[in-house]
């Protein structure tokens, strides 16, 4: 059934890629609202057939990463109706970097988002891949701040997702772009633990239910003062509380 299953899904990409290939006919606009459909084809299957559950999520996201790969204007595209119903477009300020996100409905209990990264270096646009290991649930990133920093510019991108109904988390995680290549490496946060190229809090999902936004943005950072914003957590709860992380030139360091 699974061997089936992705010979369908491979050539209904191949027919997708075709399709835009000749002369790129399909509009963003186009496109995004053939995806919010299929992606909608998704939930009837998720309490009922995994199969075909499987089948019609790997499906949107082999639609989806096509489209985007094989149209690199696709950087400057709004995708309105996609944040709408189907997930998250994290960009960055100059519009050079920028992360899809979405929920799969393959984790049963929990949640599993996948995500595609796109962005700019020089004249070209690229999009590449990241192989997170079968047993990481991915995260679901809501925004990419930039930061101009000695010649360099670095993406600071907020993310959030869950372990289980009861623990979540949240991180913001720093990006450089070399080339071609993403360095998710960028260790320039002095921790108590050393330098990092993020920060990571895990909490008790019950200490947040009261909070109006969702997804959760817990994490801030203000592109002025250069300030990333990380709640303390007490006993597994998150409190109302900080710690203050800014930039000095050339690390983050904590402030009182």
């Amino acid at each position: 059934m699974k061997k089936l299953i992705w010979t369908v899904i491979l050539l209904t990409t191949i027919f997708f890629t075709k399709n835009i290939a000749k002369g790129q006919t399909n509009s963003c606009d186009k496109v995004e609202v053939e995806l919010v459909k299929l992606y909608k084809k998704i939930f009837p299957f998720y309490y009922g057939d995994q199969d075909t559950l499987f089948y019609y999520s790997e499906l949107f996201s082999s639609k989806l990463k096509t489209y985007i790969v094989n149209n690199p204007s696709t950087l400057d595209c709004k995708f309105k109706l996609f944040q709408d119903s189907i997930g998250s477009i994290a960009t960055s300020p100059d519009g050079e970097f920028r992360i899809y996100s979405w929920d799969t409905w393959t984790g049963g209990t929990m949640h599993h988002y996948q995500n595609l990264f796109q962005f700019k270096s020089g004249s070209k646009v690229y999009t590449p891949t990241f192989d997170f290991g079968e047993g990481d649930m991915g995260t679901y990133f809501t925004n990419a701040y930039l930061l101009k920093a000695g010649g360099k510019n670095y993406f600071l991108s907020t993310s959030t997702g869950s372990e289980s109904s009861k623990y979540w988390y949240e991180s913001i995680h720093i990006y450089s772009i070399t080339d071609s290549t993403i360095n998710e490496n960028v260790a320039i946060i002095k921790t108590p633990d050393g330098l990092k190229n993020y920060i990571l809090i895990e909490f008790d999902a019950s200490s947040v239910l009261d909070r109006p936004e969702r997804p959760l943005q817990l994490i801030k950072y203000d592109s002025d003062k250069k300030i990333i914003y990380v709640p303390i957590i007490i006993d597994e709860k998150v409190t109302d509380r900080y710690t203050l992380y800014q930039f000095k030139g050339q690390y983050f360091e904590k402030i009182k």
